[in-house]
């Protein structure tokens, strides 16, 4: 009896220890098979995304075939002729989506020169850029200093700047400004700007503007309006800025960042289906918001030399997506002409 009592525990004990085998190995397998299978999804996600590249790229080489009312109807009958036809009139193609498979693909194309171009912003340009990132106006003097200090070819600093010897070398670990000792630079990135005096991601990409504080007033910050992209040049594609971009430019407040949305969009009265309402140049832009007669002279001068209305360089984001996976790809071209 005692050894039939013994054989039981025995059995019960290697039973409880199969279990544990088996359910670790089903648990381990499980997981191979997750990790197997996202593996497996990720790759098609990042497929899906060099296609949307792809996709961006033909539509941009398409454009190029663009004329306007003179295109034939086979031509126009084209599925792409739309998005192409924005592309060469100087509008972004925001949110094209497509489906591959089990996939889908969505592509931003937006002109770079949408953007303002850090490397050419003067001190009253950087003042109109903090203004509309929310940045409080007290800071405004040592962040243009300093940005100018940054990028001078001189090592004297401004009132509120600061140069390599007196501020950047002292640091922990130590560096040193972009131009320096004759030689004037310029910023490759926007996120270089975090290693000037003053800037910090807050004023960058928006937040509380001091951490750790519920109560701190929150700016929507500044990165989403520059581009360091120096082949993006001074002038403003307004015909594919954004609202906030517009509200940069001299004189133009946020009611006439919407009339120009409008305008450019044909929403305005009296326009009619199927027209065009891109902007054709200054003049044009100029003559279609008559309000922009209202701001002072000099505004004017200086808003005539930033409005441009095509672009060659091109922001191509392209996400490919696969139940639930996401892969994005952010690649910068330039469209022939």
């Amino acid at each position: 009896m005692k050894r039939s009592g013994s054989a039981l525990i025995i059995v019960l004990w290697v039973i409880a220890l199969l279990s544990v085998l088996i359910g670790g190995f089903a648990y381990d397998m499980h997981l191979e098979s997750r990790v197997v299978s996202y593996q497996r999804k990720k790759l098609k996600a990042i497929y899906l995304a060099k296609g949307g590249v792809e996709l961006a790229r033909a539509l941009l080489a398409r454009s190029a075939q663009i004329q306007g009312a003179t295109d034939p109807d086979t031509l126009k009958a084209e599925p792409w002729y739309l998005n192409a036809k924005r592309l060469r009139q100087g509008y972004a193609v925001v949110g094209l989506t497509d489906s591959l498979g089990e996939g889908t693909i969505i592509v931003d194309i937006a002109p770079e020169p949408a953007l303002r171009n850090v490397n050419t912003l003067k001190d009253d340009d950087w003042e109109r850029i903090l203004e509309v990132g929310g940045v409080p106006e007290e800071m405004w003097s040592e962040l243009v200093d300093s940005f100018n200090d940054w990028r001078d070819a001189d090592d004297q600093p401004n009132l509120d700047g600061a140069e390599t010897d007196d501020y950047y070398a002292r640091l922990d670990p130590p560096y040193k400004a972009r131009g320096r000792k004759g030689k004037s630079a310029s910023l490759d990135t926007v996120d270089e700007l975090l290693l000037i005096k003053g800037f910090s991601r807050t004023i960058l990409y928006g937040g509380p503007l001091t951490e750790d504080d519920t109560n701190s007033v929150a700016i929507p910050g500044i990165a989403d309006l520059l581009t360091a992209l120096k082949d993006s040049g001074e002038q403003v594609n307004v015909n594919a800025a954004g609202k906030r971009v517009l509200m940069t430019l001299p004189g133009i407040d946020d009611t006439l960042a919407d009339a120009i949305i409008d305008a450019r969009e044909g929403l305005t009265a009296g326009t009619k289906m199927g027209d065009d309402y891109f902007f054709k140049d200054a003049n044009d832009f100029f003559g279609r918001i008559p309000d922009l007669g209202g701001i002072p002279p000099d505004d004017q001068q200086r808003l005539r030399s930033l409005v441009g209305t095509v672009s060659s360089v091109y922001r191509i984001t392209s996400i490919g997506r696969v139940h639930g996976v996401e892969y994005k790809i952010v690649s910068v071209v330039t469209a022939q002409r």
